[in-house]
């Protein structure tokens, strides 16, 4: 796992570096992908190759000449095999960011590609068995528009997020967008259960364009919902979890003093195993 790539060369975390001037550093001026792979291969190919695109059109960033579904596959397949994690279950984050020059306004839009990877013990999606003890940020709220829908490399409002969780004791925590609405959480895409419907924002409330998310609005036999939530929704639901591609489901047992199930959670759980871990 010593390994990188770096605009066509594989080469050591050692050797790697970048200069200050970097626009990822000086601005924020970047976005990343994160895929869950298995055996050697990344998971839900198409749908990440796709959002990245969606990426590069939002930030008015000029695609790689190497930027062809099958070529980056093979080289994010290279990768964990120069990492000895073709057997195993791995973590591989893509961050495309755009060259160094200019200020506000960059002098090109042309973009360098860093993919790095690293191993995850659990071969398949297990449920978290105690539940999330979940808060609410409230000090920041997301934005309704189309670059909270992808990733960015400026997370501060999720990394202040989390370290209110930390402070207070909690596993993670709802973001709000500026309507006061529920949008996702620290972690991932926010789903809520009530009588057996599922719902989900809709990405116009701010949510992060989760691939998980996709993946299971696409299911149709789970006839999942795209609504605006509340936090009165919340306090009346039977069971909430959050989707990442990561962990899969995370159940979230508690809200503030509200319980939950985790039955739906385990349902999805179980489909995205026998689907997708071949």
């Amino acid at each position: 796992m010593d390994n990188v790539y770096f605009n066509g060369t594989f080469c050591k975390k050692s050797k790697f570096s970048i200069l200050y001037s970097n626009r990822a550093f000086q601005y924020g001026d970047a976005f990343f992908d994160t895929i869950r792979c298995h055996k050697g291969s990344p998971l839900f190919w198409e749908a990440h190759y796709f959002r990245i695109a969606a990426s590069f059109y939002i930030m008015k960033m000029s695609p790689p000449d190497d930027f062809e579904m099958k070529k980056l596959k093979s080289i994010v397949k290279n990768l964990l095999l120069k990492n000895n994690l073709a057997s195993s279950s791995s973590r591989v984050k893509i961050t495309f960011f755009r060259n160094s020059g200019g200020y506000y306004s960059p002098k090109d839009h042309s973009v360098s590609v860093l993919i790095e990877s690293e191993k995850i013990a659990d071969t398949l999606y297990k449920l978290n068995k105690s539940g999330l003890r979940v808060g609410s940020y409230k000090d920041n709220f997301i934005s309704k528009h189309s670059l909270s829908n992808i990733k960015t490399t400026n997370k501060a409002l999720n990394v202040l997020a989390s370290i209110y969780a930390q402070d207070n004791g909690f596993d993670d925590c709802l973001l709000l967008n500026n309507e006061k609405n529920i949008v996702e959480s620290t972690s991932g895409n926010i789903f809520i259960v009530s009588d057996d419907n599922i719902k989900t924002p809709l990405l116009s409330e701010g949510c992060i364009d989760g691939i998980i998310r996709k993946v299971l609005l696409n299911e149709h036999e789970f006839n999942i919902k795209e609504e605006i939530i509340t936090f009165l929704d919340i306090l009346n639901a039977q069971e909430v979890f959050f989707t990442n591609v990561i962990q899969g489901v995370s159940w979230v047992s508690s809200i503030k003093n509200t319980d939950f199930v985790n039955y739906k959670s385990t349902e999805i759980l179980d489909f995205l195993n026998k689907k997708y871990f071949v």
